[in-house]
């Protein structure tokens, strides 16, 4: 699953004026950002419940380490193709509501065939058709919210924080739930969240005013920007940092448990990341303003490798979990810090296509590689290997966006 999208903004639509020249017409009231937060509520309620439970349940069916890695990089990889098709279909009816409410009603329907614990290929069959629905939500409904809150777009952490917040509540209450019940109750807690999800967006979120579109996402169009100084780089860098970022979370369920640890300390584990994600989207700004974004980026990358040299040492539940917190704080720094930075250093026309690229795609190839590196290293090593080599991994891809950023820097 992914967590990223880009929206262009509104039109400029011209009228006339008395005296007969054209005149820009006033732009879109800022509506709301409550809708959004009630929709990506939801959504991540799922998102929490899929991401820290999945692993374990497949485990539980018996799938070796290799395949449990192959079926967790499965939603990143369709949603390479199917993200931008979501897209492209909410552009053509130039509204994504319904676009959005099928998608999610098709990611539940696939999370209850998965409570069925389905036989091989019928296992891998539900966790692509769950993927199918579950690519576009994200980009759709951050396209939205951007609209919504246009042109105040300072306000986008404000809205995008409850995702957050959503994510601990799925994390640790299925969690609970499953400990009270069995394992693929997971499952009916994604379902029934998706399902709420695809209601909120269609009934209260409201149909765009003609003067604003959804942006496209078009990553193959942005390439050519990988030729400016720097930007190169800063992607190979990225596409690194998050390939060491989600592979060594992948199977971190199934090593909180290897350790001594339930269902609810693995919840508990993955809602403390997602807790130290929630003060640096809501003071981000803050820290640009002393620090600059650059070092932000650089210190975001360097958490990484703390948490994967602690996580290498760690002994217990209880001391993986408190080094997530370093995780949690590493994503946002540098997520939102990309965002940011790349916003500054490429052209007006391409921002939502460079934001798909350096966001969205290096995310995904970072947790499709990632996933399957994972898989292979646990394979051979045990799930404790995991975690030193994150750490080779990561440390390389801080050097390389320490180069990308220098050189950035001396060529803006």
């Amino acid at each position: 699953m992914t967590r990223r999208g880009a929206a262009a903004g509104p039109a400029s639509p011209v009228s006339p004026s008395p005296t007969g020249t054209a005149e820009p017409e006033p732009e879109p009231p800022v509506l709301s950002i409550v809708p959004s937060w009630v929709t990506y509520g939801f959504q991540f309620i799922a998102i929490g419940a899929w991401t820290a439970y999945a692993t374990v349940y497949f485990a539980e069916l018996g799938l070796d380490l290799a395949i449990i890695g192959v079926l967790a990089a499965v939603p990143a990889a369709v949603a390479v193709v199917a993200g931008p098709l979501w897209g492209l279909v909410a552009d053509r009816l130039g509204d994504m509501r319904a676009p959005y409410l099928v998608a999610a009603l098709i990611a539940a329907g696939a999370g209850l065939a998965l409570a069925g614990a389905p036989d091989m290929p019928g296992l891998v069959i539900a966790v692509l058709v769950l993927s199918v629905g579950s690519a576009g939500l994200t980009p759709l409904l951050d396209a939205r919210t951007i609209q919504r809150i246009w042109p105040r777009r300072e306000r986008f952490g404000q809205a995008r924080v409850a995702g957050s917040l959503a994510f601990m509540v799925g994390t640790t209450g299925t969690g609970i739930i499953i400990a009270a019940t069995e394992l693929r109750a997971l499952f009916v807690v994604y379902a029934a969240s998706m399902a709420a999800a695809g209601l909120a967006a269609a009934v209260l979120l409201g149909r765009p005013d003609r003067a604003q579109r959804v942006g496209s996402v078009g990553p193959v169009a942005a390439l050519r920007l990988l030729r400016l100084p720097g930007l190169g780089l800063f992607f190979a860098g990225s596409c690194v940092m998050w390939v060491s970022a989600v592979g060594s979370m992948t199977l971190f369920s199934l090593r909180v448990v290897e350790l001594g640890g339930d269902t609810t300390l693995v919840g508990v584990g993955w809602a403390t990341s997602a807790l130290f994600e929630v003060p640096i989207m809501v003071l981000f700004s803050r820290l640009v303003r002393r620090l600059g974004v650059e070092r932000l980026i650089f210190a975001g990358s360097l958490l990484f490798i703390a948490r994967a040299v602690l996580w290498t040492l760690a002994g217990s539940p209880a001391w993986l979990i408190a080094f997530t917190s370093l995780g949690g704080s590493g994503y946002a720094l540098a997520m939102v810090g990309t965002t940011s930075y790349v916003a500054s250093r490429v052209p007006a026309n391409l921002q939502a296509t460079a934001q798909a690229l350096f966001g969205s795609t290096t995310f995904a190839f970072g947790t499709i590689a990632g996933a399957i590196l994972a898989g292979q290293v646990a394979e051979i090593g045990g799930l404790w290997a995991v975690f030193p080599a994150g750490g080779v991994v990561a440390a390389i891809g801080a050097v390389l966006i320490g180069l990308a950023l220098r050189q950035g820097r001396a060529t803006a």
